[in-house]
């Protein structure tokens, strides 16, 4: 139907940082602000998938997913969701995208669901599609910021489609104002997913990977809090001092939608030479926090910077009972529940 809404969730290519990690430890995630935008499913059921290209993200394969989670506004109780999860021999179109893995939930309450897989989906292939066929009348929350080209969404008027044969679907299409969904959503949709590429490894592209625990130490006014101290001695060949102190979390920004802010809030900062602080790291430096033991399978470091300053979920791994990220801004930092 042309004048109804339709779900988006847009997830492009994260840069993904190395390093052992746990199985099932991977959190991939584009939010990356705090606004918010609810969006209304009616007519029919829709089926919303995201692209994640994992060759160029770093995750070795055969890989596992686990898990996936969206923020729901207000659910459906009484109708069944579908997550499924495609992979794709060569991107693009996902038409010919087969079916790897599914498994039917109920979303009961409002806030992040996740949906834990009952058996973890195995992926051979460099391309997945991850989504949520969502029942009539289900709201959620997308993210505001950012565009929506890797999203795309399908659904057949008036009637279910097949989801093992995604041609089937009457309407198939990205959310990015081209036909035949010509819905541009500029945004996306509030989802994690959890991975594990092969030997629970992430081989990622980007500049630092995450630190052999000998090399990190922590702030000695943060102590929940450790730095990649190679990064700063090597990388950043020791031109910037960091230090760091807790603020209160009055003094932080808002928390983002569908996240509880877990633990303490930390500021840190860098000075170069002649006390110059730059609002902007030339290398990442790669910081842990080190969660209660009680969030670790859920926990998911945050940075916020700029002015105003706004929290980015941030790519994050797990490295024993510590959650690390790359982080290239001055600001305040913290983990978070979903």
């Amino acid at each position: 139907m042309a004048t109804k809404w339709r779900i988006v969730l847009l997830m492009g290519l994260l840069v993904l940082f190395g390093g052992v990690v746990n199985a099932g430890d991977t959190t991939l995630s584009l939010n990356s602000g705090s606004g918010n935008a609810p969006f209304f499913v009616s007519g029919e059921y829709t089926l919303v998938m995201n692209g994640f290209d994992l060759q160029s993200i770093g995750i070795a394969r055969p890989a596992v997913v686990d898990r996936v989670s969206i923020t729901i506004q207000t659910p459906v109780p009484s109708a069944v969701a579908d997550v499924v999860i495609y992979q794709d021999a060569d991107g693009g179109s996902p038409v010919n995208a087969t079916l790897a893995g599914t498994t039917q939930v109920t979303v009961n309450s409002a806030g992040t669901f996740t949906a834990v897989l009952p058996t973890p989906v195995n992926i051979t292939q460099p391309v997945i599609w991850v989504g949520f066929y969502l029942p009539v009348d289900t709201v959620f929350l997308s993210d505001t910021s950012g565009t929506s080209v890797l999203t795309w969404w399908g659904w057949t008027p008036g009637a279910r489609f097949d989801l093992n044969n995604l041609a089937s679907a009457a309407v198939l299409g990205p959310a990015d104002g081209s036909a035949p969904v010509s819905i541009n959503m500029s945004g996306k949709a509030r989802i994690t997913v959890e991975i594990t590429g092969a030997g629970g490894t992430g081989t990622g592209t980007g500049t630092n990977p995450t630190p052999s625990t000998s090399v990190l130490a922590p702030y000695p006014l943060c102590g929940a809090l450790l730095w990649d101290t190679a990064d700063e001695l090597i990388s950043y060949q020791d031109q910037i001092n960091l230090h760091c102190t807790q603020v209160p979390a009055w003094q932080a920004p808002g928390v983002p939608a569908g996240y509880t802010l877990r633990g303490q809030v930390y500021d840190v900062i860098g000075f170069k030479a002649a006390g110059v602080t730059p609002n902007r790291w030339s290398v990442r430096i790669t910081h842990c926090i080190r969660p209660a033991a009680e969030d670790i399978d859920r926990a998911v470091m945050a940075s916020a910077y700029g002015n105003p300053r706004t929290w980015t979920i941030l790519p994050t791994a797990r490295v024993g009972d510590l959650i690390c990220a790359e982080i290239r801004y001055p600001g305040h930092l913290a983990y978070f529940t979903s």
